[in-house]
């Protein structure tokens, strides 16, 4: 099986944010995912009755006109999966697949596909190495020259993918928005990931083919030009909200936000916004400043211990029995806590998960204990509001690229506009990327949704 094909068997809420799907009679109707959320969220797998369930349903779609049922709810349907995507007009939809009730092994595989669309092969190579961190090893600050010269250097043995590269590299040094012939099966990844790199070149070399904020930005900085500047890549993508620093010939840097124009990509870390937390806003969101810091500074297992604490998920008696706890230990009962026992319990993994070597009952408790955290921070106004000013107090560059299937879908166009200051709209979402049954892999992250 090619895996292409296993991502497809997998279905729906296996799909990442920028994936796309494609209309079955229309080529042009694209529909670009953005999230998944599965209900309830909240512990337990379905709701009482289906009356509950739609209730819940409607408190996450804000407006009914842009509900999508993939299927009809009956009264046996008491849990459901709510997909986010953007149409071809960037405009949102939430797709509706309502079930029965949510599996011990998850929901992976009970939704195969978007009711008369199929997943686009656009997304078949996602796992191709063209990543900022795959093709620029250090921190060193290279003009738009050196770094098209590197990105062309490091992508030349992809075959076409590297063809498409140098063109998509040129095009962006010449300031030129053409069709790139045979990009369309790389449409994803080239806006995820090389729009990073693509962005900063064209905004360097001709800073007039990259519209939206960019002569408001000239004139913040008082600049008439970009003559001369360099850019750096910073190594700790995790730590920062910022992609790329672009460095003038006078010595100032200007910091760039890089995102595509259908919003998706990944989550961002929680460190950058505490960074630049003031006692203003702190004072004025104490609880959501609390939050924020608590998951920004404390170790990854401490913060979610500590916010579950904040909104009575967990007790004292709790955090001591995982402090107490055997880290190697495999079996549930090891637990000294009943709460933290039925949690875990409720907390689904993937079928075969408890049997594996790596599977340690820490992280999965610990796994259960931050998914009941997220939707009482996510609910909660202080930590929104706290997040927005935050993210909005700055001076960044907002760069986006956006990508353009033309020539039936074999060509891609890339666009570049830019936002300054840097503008963040939305609700700040926490977003578990890094918490498993089998281990962890950093701090919690967020999205704009």
């Amino acid at each position: 099986m090619r895996a292409f094909e296993l991502l497809e068997s997998r279905g729906v809420t296996a799909r990442a944010p920028g994936e796309t799907y494609v209309s079955d009679t229309d080529p042009s109707d694209i529909l670009t995912m953005q999230d998944i959320t599965v209900l309830p969220n909240e512990g337990g797998d379905s709701y009482e009755d289906m009356d509950q369930m739609m209730q819940a349903v409607d408190s996450v779609i804000p407006d009914t006109n842009t509900r999508v049922d993939d299927n009809k709810p009956n009264s046996g349907t008491r849990a459901a999966i709510i997909a986010s995507v953007t149409d071809s007009n960037n405009q949102p939809q939430y797709w509706v697949r309502y079930i029965r009730a949510i599996p011990p092994q998850g929901v992976h595989t009970m939704w195969k596909t978007l009711r008369g669309y199929k997943f686009s092969q656009g997304a078949e190579k996602e796992s191709v190495p063209i990543k900022p961190a795959d093709l620029i090893p250090d921190e060193n600050y290279r003009t738009a020259s050196q770094l098209a010269q590197q990105i062309k250097q490091g992508t030349q043995a992809l075959g076409d993918l590297g063809e498409v590269m140098a063109d998509a590299v040129d095009q962006a040094l010449k300031g030129q928005q053409n069709p790139i012939p045979g990009a369309g099966k790389y449409y994803n990844v080239l806006q995820k990931y090389g729009g990073e790199y693509l962005g900063p070149i064209a905004l360097m070399s001709n800073p007039g083919s990259v519209t939206g904020d960019t002569a408001k930005m000239m004139e913040a900085f008082n600049l008439t030009n970009l003559a001369g500047s360099s850019v750096m890549f910073p190594q700790d993508k995790a730590a920062e909200l910022i992609d790329s620093i672009i460095q003038t010939a006078d010595g100032r840097s200007i910091q760039v936000s890089s995102k595509i124009s259908t919003s998706g990509g990944a989550a961002s870390s929680l460190s950058g916004v505490y960074k630049q937390m003031t006692p203003e806003i702190e004072q004025r969101f104490p609880e959501g400043a609390k939050i924020i810091e608590l998951l920004a500074t404390e170790s990854a297992v401490n913060g979610p211990l500590k916010v579950a604490r904040m909104f009575n998920i967990i007790d004292d008696d709790d955090i001591r029995a995982m402090a107490n706890l055997d880290k190697r230990t495999q079996n549930i009962g090891d637990l000294q806590s009943e709460r933290l026992q039925q949690m875990t319990q409720q907390q689904g993994v993937a079928t075969g998960t408890q049997e594996r070597p790596d599977y340690r009952v820490f992280w999965h408790a610990l796994t259960a204990v931050m998914n009941a955290v997220i939707p009482q921070v996510n609910a909660n106004e202080q930590f929104k509001n706290a997040m927005l000013e935050v993210l909005n107090n700055n001076e960044y560059v907002q760069l986006v690229t956006k990508a353009q299937q033309a020539q039936g879908r074999d060509a891609v166009t890339m666009q570049y506009y830019t936002k300054f200051p840097a503008v963040f709209k939305g609700a700040p979402q926490l977003v578990n990327k890094t918490y498993f049954a089998t281990g962890q892999k950093g701090r919690i992250g967020f999205k704009l949704k």
